[in-house]
């Protein structure tokens, strides 16, 4: 028997919760399932009653059918200890079906709503909490607590209606052989807690060595042309090495713990035996204790010891699933940053005329000033792009216009409505995206176009294509709009993936046309078919380009040089080299040719 300590994350994280109020909080989610859970609860206590009417029927057939030398009696009481035992398995299985189709069903909807709630929330949330982390302690904590339902709850109620019933039953056949085994029980049981507790510290230890093995050996293997170039292989090799033995020391000192505490669990069982023998024998020589009842008692000895000291780890793994339960509810409780207003589509401007950034200041928690008092005008129909190097505020003002973020201070306004007034779903409705890191998700051409939206004609999606010159994506995927896209399009060229991109966003049809960096990660090739279809794109919409290529911004209708957080130069392509400041020093740098032209 081997503990399954599924500490995937160390526990120092974990706070201490009250565990009666994390489950008061669970139980909405468990209430559905109440009917089933208890229907488990009867089974199981029907499990451990056919366990411990084992060894009554052994001592029946020991002190009765034996003596009487009844073959019949004998057979019977046989047939009843078989189907006693079946009666058990049969009655476990059925608990350990239902139990664990509940603790799937209430993570299932725990999860669900997790996930439904980290949608709503602000880019700062996944700031703090970096995707894959998040997702992994989201599994993690779920898993804990299924297993809260399927496993730990009822282990606890198993254990705790064993040892009731094995104590009350020997306690009714005989008291005095019961408190020698009493008194040796107490002082394992209290021994056991400092000795789980460090095992449990030894397993943390092991998975975080080999945690250290797994990064070395991911981060080497995808090194090994740097490694053998530069003859680093050596080095690797010894580190490797060096953290084995790391890890072979840690797990040989766990094992040798483990397999030493039980075999210290089941010398006392021995020494419960050996106890029972001498305190029954005076009772069996002068006839007040029977063979049988000696016999029983070595039976329940031996269901008495795993369930006793079990019940301790199995109190802390229900303490550890209640923290992970409070983390997913600390989810839960977390509040959106940009919140939904209450203006509806009825609410809002359909022939606006203008957006306006008034005296935007930006920060990220603790951090430096990305914005400082920025304003500036977008006029409806216009195109106005945001240049200058990486880390002036670009993206940020776009995020801002996107509610990704919230300003510090100061508001977007349309026609002199903050955005923040309306329904998220309402403002961003009328926003197209294109941003730099293309997302793709795994599914059909089609599906990427579209981002999943029904009721989009594959005639309409074939005419975005086409207005950016990229009707030979369908040819290159099999299957066109209906062939396969690997999750984040690695079977296709980045190139075509902006473009699938782009396309997305022009089927969108929006007012407001966003592109961060839409071109930085294409060929001059692609550029230029983008650069000849944005001119149409943007005719009659209003775009806000973000841009390191200026060649893709000289016919906008303002640039805007953002740099370390202001707006320090403003006008068209041709008054800013005039200007000979910041845009024209980048012009002579990227378009030679055109400071002279």
């Amino acid at each position: 028997m081997h503990f399954q300590f599924d500490d995937t994350f160390d526990d120092s994280s974990i706070k201490k919760t009250s565990t009666f109020g994390v489950l008061k909080k669970i139980y909405p989610f468990l209430r559905p399932h109440r009917k089933s859970f208890s229907i488990a609860a009867v089974l199981l206590f029907l499990s451990v009653a056919g366990e411990l009417a084992g060894p009554l029927i052994l001592r029946m057939v020991i002190d009765t059918a034996i003596p009487n030398k009844s073959v019949r009696d004998i057979v019977f009481y046989s047939l009843l200890f078989a189907g006693t035992f079946t009666f058990a398995m049969v009655m476990s299985y059925l608990e350990v079906m239902i139990t664990t189709k509940v603790g799937l069903s209430v993570v299932r909807d725990l999860k669900e709503k997790v996930f439904r709630h980290m949608l709503s929330l602000s880019l700062s949330f996944f700031d703090r909490n970096p995707t894959g982390k998040l997702m992994a302690r989201v599994e993690s904590d779920s898993e804990r607590v299924r297993m809260l339902f399927s496993d730990v709850s009822m282990a606890l109620l198993r254990n705790v209606a064993m040892v009731c019933g094995t104590l009350g039953i020997m306690l009714a056949a005989d008291a005095a052989i019961t408190k020698w085994i009493i008194i040796l029980l107490l002082p394992v049981a209290l021994l056991t807690v400092p000795l789980l507790k460090k095992m449990r510290k030894l397993y943390r230890r092991v998975r975080s060595a080999y945690a250290r093995i797994s990064g070395f050996i991911a981060e080497y293997v995808r090194s090994v042309p740097v490694l053998q170039v530069f003859g680093a292989t050596g080095m690797a090799s010894r580190k490797i090495h060096d953290e084995g033995q790391r890890f072979l020391n840690r797990e040989v000192e766990a094992y040798f713990w483990e397999y030493g505490f039980w075999s210290f669990l089941g010398s006392c069982e021995i020494l419960a035996v050996i106890v029972i023998l001498l305190s029954g024998r005076a009772g069996v020589i002068s006839g007040t204790v029977s063979v049988g009842t000696v016999v029983m008692f070595v039976e329940y000895t031996r269901r008495l010891f795993g369930p006793v000291v079990m019940f301790s780890e199995t109190l802390n793994m229900v303490q550890r699933a209640a923290a992970s339960a409070e983390r997913l509810f600390d989810i839960l409780a977390t509040e959106t940053l940009t919140p939904d207003g209450l203006l509806d589509d009825g609410d809002f401007p359909d022939e606006w005329k203008e957006i306006r950034f008034e005296s935007l200041w930006f920060r990220y928690p603790e951090g430096k000033w990305v914005l400082k008092n920025v304003s500036f005008t977008v006029a409806r129909s216009t195109m106005v792009a945001l240049v200058g190097a990486s880390g002036g505020g670009k993206s940020t003002i776009v995020s801002l216009l996107m509610r990704f973020y919230e300003p510090t201070e100061g508001r977007i306004t349309i026609d002199g409505i903050d955005i923040r007034e309306f329904r998220l779903s309402v403002w961003r409705s009328r926003l197209g995206l294109v941003l730099q890191n293309v997302n793709l998700f795994s599914g059909t051409l089609s599906e990427n176009l579209t981002v999943f939206r029904e009721g989009i004609p594959a005639s309409t999606q074939r005419k975005a294509l086409k207005a950016i010159e990229a009707e030979d994506i369908l040819e290159v995927i099999p299957g066109g709009l209906d062939g396969s896209i690997s999750e984040g399009g690695l079977n296709i060229s980045m190139g075509q993936r902006q473009l699938i991109n782009y396309a997305r966003a022009i089927l969108k049809e929006p007012e407001i046309l966003v592109l961060d960096e839409a071109t930085s990660s294409v060929d001059p090739g692609t550029e230029k078919r983008i650069q000849r279809s944005t001119d149409l794109i943007v005719k009659d919409r209003t775009a806000l380009v973000v841009a390191h290529r200026l060649s893709t911004v000289t016919h906008a209708s303002k640039i805007l040089v953002v740099q370390y957080g202001v707006i320090a130069e403003e006008g068209t392509h041709e008054e800013l080299l005039r200007h000979e400041g910041i845009y024209a020093g980048l012009c002579r740098l990227q378009l030679q040719g055109v400071s002279h032209a």
